[in-house]
């Protein structure tokens, strides 16, 4: 039987793929995608933060 292989890029140092034998099986695998998506932009919106913290005080003083 064919396996499906998804591969998905959430930025430049994150990567992950799934693979099944169907729909479902992909479909039941990326079910906590959301959350996951979720955590990597907190995790990396907070290293951004830390990295270049002048960038979010300008962006702060720019907002109406």
């Amino acid at each position: 039987m064919a396996r499906i292989n998804l591969s998905i890029r959430l930025g430049p140092m994150v990567h992950f793929e799934v693979q099944g034998q169907n729909c479902e099986e992909i479909a039941t695998a990326l079910a906590g995608f959301e959350r996951l998506n979720e955590t990597v932009d907190a995790m990396f919106s907070d290293l951004a933060r830390r990295v270049y913290p002048d960038d979010e005080r300008q962006a702060e003083e720019k907002a109406p």
